[in-house]
This record gives C-alpha cells, sequence and structure tokens, in this order.
C-alpha cells in the first residue's frame, strides 16, 4: 500500500493549543480562504474551548482564537457568509466566526447524562439537515446518541442510542435518498445506515468497513467524492507516527495511507482543493500523552499537510439557514 508522509503544517507554541483540535473545515471570512478547526478543550479538565481561524494566504499573523462557552464538538459552515454552526457540549448555537460572536442556543439535545457532550457532525446532502452524535467522555460506557437536527423546524431527534464515542461521518444521497456511514469508535467499524429524513429514522444495512486488525481506533473520516473515504486513526500508544487510510466504501479495501511523524494520535482529515492540487489536512491531538510519550513525539498536536493524487475534491456541503 502507497503511503505519503504528511508535514507540519501549522505547529502550536502553547500545550493548550495542541490537546484536542478536530472537525477541520474550509471557510471564506471577509473574502479570503480559511482552515477552521475546534479545539475541544485545552487541558483534561477544562470545561471550554476554541475555534481556531487559519488564513493560508498569510504567515499566521492574521490567525485567531475564538474562545466557546463550552466544549465544541463539531463546526459546520452556513451558506451565510463568516457564518457556521457549532454542536457544543449539549447545545447547537450559531458564530459568527468573523465578529467572534455567538446566538443563543438553537436547540439542546435531550440528554441530562453529566458525562455526554456533543462530538462530531455532518451536513446531510442539500444543507437542510446535520446528523451529529456524542460521547462518554470518559470513553468506557455507551452512554452517547445519533442525533438529527432539522433546520426548518429546529428539531433535533435522536436516530440511534447506545454509542460510546461518535465520531466520523460521512453522507451522500443515491436513488433511494441518503446513505449515512458512521463510526462509533471502540467498535472499530464503519456502518452503513439509510437516513431517512423526513421520517427522521435510522435503517442499518451492516457493517461497511471492519477495522478491528488497525492498529489505533478509527476517529474522525471525510469522503473522497469517488466511492472512498479517508479515516483517521487515534493511536493512544507510543508510536514514531500516526495514520490517516483511505478504504473503498464497496469493498473495505484499505487503498493508500498518509502518516504524521511524531504524532501519532490523528483525530481529523479533510480534503482541501488549492491551487497548486488536493491537499489532505489532518488534525492531530496530544489528549492524554503521558510526559514519556509527549517527548517522543515532537509533533502531536499539530496540524498536517499532504499531498494527494485527487484530481478534484468533493463539493463540501454547507447548512443553509433560509432566514439569515
Amino acid at each position: 500500500m502507497h503511503s505519503t508522509p504528511a508535514q507540519v503544517y501549522i505547529d502550536f507554541e502553547s500545550e493548550s493549543d495542541r490537546f484536542l483540535p478536530e472537525g477541520p473545515r474550509w471557510m471564506t471570512l471577509d473574502g479570503r480562504d480559511a482552515l477552521v478547526w475546534v479545539n475541544i478543550q485545552s487541558d483534561a479538565e477544562a470545561t471550554e474551548g476554541e475555534i481556531h481561524v487559519h488564513f493560508p494566504d498569510s504567515d499566521g499573523s492574521d490567525d485567531y482564537a475564538i474562545a466557546c462557552p463550552g466544549r465544541p464538538g463539531f463546526l459546520l459552515p452556513l451558506t451565510t457568509p463568516h457564518r457556521a454552526i457549532v454542536g457544543m457540549d449539549k447545545v447547537l448555537r450559531l458564530l459568527d466566526a468573523w465578529e467572534g460572536t455567538w446566538s443563543d442556543p438553537l436547540v439542546a439535545i435531550p440528554d441530562g447524562h453529566p458525562r455526554t457532550i456533543i462530538n462530531d457532525g455532518e451536513v446531510v446532502p442539500g444543507g437542510q439537515a446535520i446528523v451529529f452524535g456524542t460521547k462518554d467522555v470518559q470513553f468506557r460506557e455507551p452512554l452517547g446518541h445519533l442525533y438529527l437536527y432539522t433546520v426548518d423546524d429546529n428539531r433535533v431527534s435522536i436516530l440511534a442510542d447506545q454509542q460510546t464515542c461518535s465520531n466520523g461521518k460521512v453522507i451522500r444521497r443515491d436513488d433511494g435518498g441518503f446513505v449515512l456511514w458512521d463510526i462509533d469508535t471502540p467498535t472499530r467499524q464503519v456502518r452503513r445506515y439509510r437516513l431517512d429524513v423526513a421520517a427522521r429514522a435510522l435503517n442499518p444495512e451492516g457493517v461497511a468497513i471492519d477495522l478491528s486488525h488497525e492498529v489505533g481506533f478509527p476517529d474522525g473520516m471525510c469522503d473522497g467524492g469517488d466511492g472512498s473515504v479517508i479515516i483517521a486513526f487515534y493511536n493512544p500508544q507510543c508510536a514514531p507516527h500516526g495514520r490517516a487510510v483511505r478504504y473503498r466504501l464497496d469493498t473495505g479495501e484499505a487503498i493508500e495511507e498518509w502518516t504524521t511523524p511524531g504524532s501519532p494520535r490523528v483525530t481529523c482529515p479533510l480534503l482541501v482543493p488549492r491551487p497548486e492540487g488536493v491537499k489532505l489536512i489532518l488534525t492531530t491531538a496530544v489528549e492524554g500523552m503521558p510526559p514519556e510519550i509527549r517527548a517522543y513525539c515532537p509533533h502531536a498536536g499539530c496540524v498536517f499537510v499532504a499531498p494527494t493524487t485527487f484530481s478534484s475534491g468533493p463539493m463540501p456541503e454547507s447548512v443553509r439557514f433560509p432566514n439569515l
């Protein structure tokens, strides 16, 4: 299998910025391309996180972070300029990423358990709905759920329960409607579902990719747009590098991989078309690293970039709020 080493793209002086970066997305802010991601929390005890903004056309001096009134699990851009919807703790909020201002909560999930917070999310094609999940922050019990949020009626409902750490999602439209591929990290599987937005229902269609033989835990996932997906692997052990692997959805076959030298805990992938070709962005984390592993992993928590052989990337979906 072909392996491509990624390079450090963004380094951080502060360990807090390296703690748990996830969910990179591409936005346009004030007419400029921007890479945006969530840092779920700054340390193991933190109850708040940040949104980070990086402008690829600058030397980093224009980059900034936005304080969050909670721990953000995902950020999904809106069709409205500068705006995004963010899931954090147990609510969804709107963010103006240029002004750094937050709306009041749009809606709260029906879950009062003290150990669950919102984690990864994805836009349903067409932009009128979002599928997102929650996780047990102690990564121990299936306390989490998979949720559907619909924009027009500002409604959230449960699609599935018994998830421990709901992570990467890919959603595609086919002749029968919508297909969801979903990762509940401890299972080490990518499961396929038929998603019925109108009925607010999810019908299981089996395991699409079995990852039980892989080192580490599957975390974030992005669509390759060609019948493949790229999955980031979070390796809690001491290792010389981390990995993101591309798989065929029809066979589950691994096609190629990218490695992150000095950073084994890869959290999320993102394909970004650039003038020089489609690039792969990979976020990584230092979350939970004991000092001896951190000393061995000098680039832990960095954002990486790597070349790809993709001729084009899938068109990203944005959330459509008609009143904004």
